[in-house]
């Protein structure tokens, strides 16, 4: 007799009848996602894409996770994409969302574009092709109970459909953003709208409040290729999330990580595949390349190298990988329910890492063009400045032959300038040539109590003014950052009790309006007059930033203000001096100002500023002094120098 035990098949039967029902009972807009929809029912023709066929999210497979915060089960309200170029998010986001929302989540939807000719053309070529081969067509009807109209529900800018209707605006009016109450808001390149339309505020704004009435179920993008740094909106949406980036696994060691362009220095990989210059180690990561090979026209050497492994990864790999990637966001959103993500064309499977090269090796210097590098490649801001630097322009100035606290025979002068931090005072010593030829001799840094002037921190600075350089040569003027706070009364202390005519106190104004003089010299009543060098640092700023940005020298004959550093100085010296950038920023009023901007640590900046300053100062004292000119005379004073250093 057989015991076993086994599904009768009317059993069977019955169960699958039972999950028949249950499945029934589900609402079927629920069941389905965004993206389910796309790939169950979108088809590309080749009017609209060069891989015609059934709708794919392999093809771009970033775009999924954005596509389904459109579904109806989903809590995100609000979406912002910052991107690069030829990365489907328009097809594979905004598209997917409306034809979504058409078959099974009918409401009421606005698309916004920069202008009225960029409605006319996307719906003629792309809104179109898109209800026509996702079977959607039959939908389109002017919802009326007038049975003798000839309103199709399909015109240029407005398509109807039962329940809910898609319609197409400018963001240059406002009248037809305010029009409606509008639960899908879709803002098409939202760094193309105006400011603000005339006497009706921001268009974005303006079209915002349509979605009020609809509450937790509005549902809003904002996507779009950001500009410049100062005036984009797509950058400041994106700051508003919780900031998503893509992770992708490498093919060799697993570890996630976002794409990027090339990174000089930070790998985390063995010291044995570091790249050795001039005795130095670099571990780069990102998209790795052959600069000069690539100016000759060869791209072969174009590999993107992990940043955990540091194996070269080939493009080949890209689908791969990108298929097994994933989200994440970097920061918490300040909005409730809002994502923002960005993303750039090294992740595109229709852009080769090669055009991306290619891309920045053609625009060189040229502003314009590293903008369109900037907002088209890499997806991201362009800063508009006139005098930042750049960490490879500073850093080719370091000469690695060049011993620290060595005089150059052909120096005239040596200055000082200390920067004081909490925890710490960073000095730099530089040495001074004719036309302001510059060495950086030493940069160091003494730790201590620094609001305490009897400190050993202090101390150590004070044995400056004392110490013996090459020939014997020894500090002219040193120059000490008052800052405008908790430090300000020891500096004073410091240079009235140690300074011995040497070292004197300095404060930085911002503003050069009040005279045409780069420095002025003031006195501190309550230390018995003691001199304050106070300069006006934004003209220092400038010429620094200009002579640090000047081309290679040819052969021995170097251009005013060629800079130099020891081999000593550090990469995060060289770091801090491109931490600074000249922006265009808004007032208060809404006029548009240039002014510098620091964007991290910016000390060695600081301290070329103040031992520039220090230069002008011998140079005053010296035009005015045996020179007997009434003001500064620079080219006078080297002149008067060069006998003496030969």
């Amino acid at each position: 007799m057989d015991n076993s035990l086994s599904f009768a098949p009317p059993r069977t039967a019955q169960v699958k009848k039972i999950f028949y029902h249950i499945n029934e009972l589900i609402p079927k807009d629920v069941l389905i996602t965004c993206s389910e929809w796309a790939e169950k029912n979108r088809v590309l023709t080749k009017k609209v894409t060069n891989t015609p066929g059934p709708f794919r999210f392999e093809n771009a497979p970033y775009t999924r996770e954005i596509c389904d915060c459109f579904s109806k089960n989903s809590p995100v309200q609000k979406v912002a994409i910052m991107k690069g170029v030829q990365l489907c998010l328009t097809t594979s986001v905004i598209e997917n969302a409306i034809g979504y929302t058409l078959d099974v989540n009918s409401s009421s939807m606005m698309f916004v574009f920069p202008t009225d000719k960029d409605c006319e053309e996307y719906k003629k070529i792309k809104i179109d092709n898109l209800i026509d081969n996702s079977g959607l067509r039959k939908k389109i009807t002017a919802e009326t109970e007038d049975r003798n109209t000839r309103r199709t529900g399909d015109t240029a800018f407005l398509i109807e459909f039962p329940g809910g209707f898609l319609k197409l605006v400018s963001a240059r009016k406002g009248n037809a953003l305010r029009s409606f109450p509008i639960k899908i808001l879709l803002f098409d390149e939202v760094d193309g709208y105006p400011n603000e339309i005339k006497g009706e505020g921001s268009p974005i704004n303006i079209a915002e409040k349509r979605t009020d009435s609809y509450g937790n179920d509005k549902k809003i993008c904002y996507n779009s290729t950001p500009t410049k740094t100062h005036k984009s909106k797509i950058k400041e949406l994106y700051e508003l999330g919780d900031k998503r980036k893509f992770y992708i696994p490498c093919p060799y060691c697993g570890k996630m990580q976002e794409l990027v362009f090339y990174v000089s220095d930070g790998g985390e990989y063995f010291d044995s595949k570091a790249v050795n210059k001039n005795g130095l180690k670099f571990k780069p990561y990102g998209l790795i390349f052959d600069a000069a090979a690539c100016k000759d026209g060869d791209y072969s050497s174009v590999v993107y190298r992990c940043k955990h492994c540091g194996e070269d990864i080939q493009e080949c790999h890209k689908k791969e990988m990108e298929l097994k990637g994933e989200w994440r966001p970097t920061s918490k959103s300040k909005v409730p329910n809002m994502r923002s993500y960005h993303i750039s064309a090294l992740y595109s499977l229709k852009k080769k890492w090669a055009e991306i090269v290619l891309d920045f090796i053609l625009a060189g210097t040229d502003p314009k063009k590293l903008q369109a590098f900037y907002n088209l490649d890499l997806g991201l801001p362009f800063e508009d400045r006139t005098g930042g630097l750049e960490y490879q322009e500073v850093h080719r100035l370091k000469d690695d032959s060049m011993p620290n606290n060595v005089v150059p025979k052909e120096a005239f002068f040596l200055t000082m300038a200390a920067d004081v931090q909490r925890d710490r005072i960073e000095v730099e010593i530089k040495a001074w040539g004719d036309r302001f030829r510059c060495w950086g001799i030493d940069h160091r840094v003494f730790y201590g109590n620094t609001s305490d002037v009897y400190d050993p921190c202090w101390r150590q600075v004070a044995n400056i003014k004392d110490e013996i350089f090459t020939d014997g040569r020894q500090i002219e003027i040193g120059l000490i950052d008052s800052g405008d706070g908790e430090n300000t009364d020891t500096v004073y202390s410091f240079c009235d009790l140690f300074g011995d005519g040497i070292f004197f106190p300095l404060k930085g104004f911002n503003s050069t309006a009040r005279t045409r003089e780069k420095f002025k010299i003031s006195e501190i009543n309550e230390y018995g007059g003691l001199p304050r060098i106070d300069i006006y640092v934004d003209l220092y700023k400038n010429l620094l930033a200009k002579y640090l940005s000047q081309q290679e020298r040819q052969g021995d004959i170097y251009p005013d203000g060629w800079f130099t550093f020891a081999q000593n100085y550090s990469n995060e010296y060289f770091r801090q001096l491109t931490t600074e950038r000249k922006e265009k920023i808004k007032t208060p009023g809404g006029l548009e100002v240039i002014k510098w901007v620091q964007h991290g640590r910016n000390e060695a900046f600081d301290l070329n500023v103040y031992n520039f300053a220090a230069c002008d100062l011998i140079i005053y004292q010296c035009s005015t002094g045996p020179l007997e000119r009434e003001n500064s005379d620079p080219r006078a004073v080297f002149e008067y120098f060069k006998p003496q250093t030969k």
